[in-house]
């Protein structure tokens, strides 16, 4: 049961990042009709800056009670977003909002990994995964319809407000009936070069799989490959193929380890978007495209796995915090340089390049690296 709801947790702290920007075109929003990016932005940054404290905090205190604390203050700035009056007040909220929900993540990974065998890491992780997959995919999609039936209040209340008080009241029970004390140090990783490792690699998945999202319209619009508006709204949707990945590739990591499904999965993502890079045709783009953007779920399950083994028992919620630091911080800087891009097969190359980047360095810190340290045990004991 606890379980669950931290799945719900992460659910409710994504749905926002998600669902509230395709709502500003509607003149009901403070200073509306707003471009996107007043909502995304702010939101983004502050999610980004906030996840190192709250994993440190997750570090210190029971992870099931930062969760709680987490979803409480989202609440409380999901109100002010509901209510702000003007636009300048909304992107304050907005930035808020995002450092109170991005508490969630890292603690959520923490509970899970603590509350899970190594050799089970990767399937815990994974339902934690497809629940933020469906607040990303579905955000939208649930905003817009209650938006439609009630306007952006009542949108920004039910999905930003609401949603998270309910759960950040059932969770401080849990916290009250779980907790777990204190810790009065922070401890060192277990394996400091595995963690940073996953945050370099991740950095270079998230980097790609942002700019990608951000040019799929023009790849496919009148100056690219001339698609229709049906074409363009669906192929983002192309990831949802990749949810069942994520169960198969969880399970895969614990049974031969995280490091070889990560590589296999950053190979298939880099081939997808060079592929996509190349395409005459939208179906040819889509396919291709559409490899990246799945796989990229796949992903995310096993490199969580791989984090937090490297993190040790008492560094897990730092570790996270890290984690999703890295990806956040290199999707925003990837998506300013790619606004500079001269055209979107440019895009879609260095996206390529970035993934491959990525398995380059997973294989030698992942795999090649502890290869050769096993190599080196051996030869010693044989010479002992």
């Amino acid at each position: 049961m606890l379980r669950f709801w931290i799945l719900l947790a992460a659910f409710g702290a994504y749905l926002p990042s998600a669902g509230l920007p395709v709502l500003a075109h509607r003149s009901d929003v403070p200073g509306g009709p707003l471009d996107p990016s007043v909502l995304v932005v702010p939101f983004c940054v502050a999610f980004a800056a906030a996840f190192p404290l709250w994993g440190r905090v997750a570090d210190r205190l029971a992870a099931v009670r930062v969760i709680a604390l987490a979803l409480g203050l989202t609440a409380l700035a999901g109100g002010a977003v509901a209510l702000a009056p003007n636009e300048a007040t909304l992107v304050l909220a907005r930035a808020a909002q995002g450092a109170a929900a991005a508490g969630v993540p890292p603690a959520a990974q923490a509970a899970i990994a603590g509350a899970s065998a190594e050799r089970e890491a990767g399937r815990a992780m994974s339902p934690m995964m497809l629940a933020v997959a469906f607040a990303v995919l579905g955000g939208p999609a649930v905003a817009s319809l209650v938006a439609d039936a009630a306007g952006w209040t009542a949108a920004a209340l039910a999905i930003g407000s609401a949603l998270p008080l309910v759960l950040a009241g059932a969770g401080a029970r849990a916290g009250g009936e779980r907790g777990a004390g204190r810790r009065v140090s922070i401890a060192r990783y277990h394996d400091a070069r595995g963690v940073r490792g996953g945050w370099i690699v991740s950095a270079c998945v998230l980097a790609g799989h942002w700019t990608v999202l951000t040019r799929i319209a023009e790849a496919l619009g009148p100056g690219g490959l001339g698609a229709g508006d049906r074409w363009i709204a669906a192929a983002p949707l192309t990831g949802a193929l990749g949810l069942p990945l994520v169960v198969l590739a969880a399970r895969a990591s614990d049974r031969v380890g995280p490091r070889a499904p990560m590589v296999a999965t950053l190979a298939a993502g880099a081939l997808g978007f060079a592929l996509a890079a190349t395409a005459a045709s939208a179906g040819v783009f889509l396919a291709a495209a559409g490899v990246g953007l799945a796989v990229y779920w796949a992903y995310l399950p096993v490199v969580a796995a791989q984090v937090q083994r490297s993190a040790g028992t008492s560094a897990r919620g730092r570790a996270a915090g890290g984690l999703y630091s890295s990806m956040w911080c290199a999707a925003a800087l990837a998506g300013a340089l790619a606004s500079l891009a001269p055209s979107w097969r440019v895009v879609l190359a260095g996206a390529a390049l970035s993934w491959g980047t990525g398995a380059i360095v997973a294989w030698r810190r992942f795999i090649s690296a502890p290869a050769m340290a096993r190599a080196d045990v051996a030869a010693t004991t044989r010479t002992a």
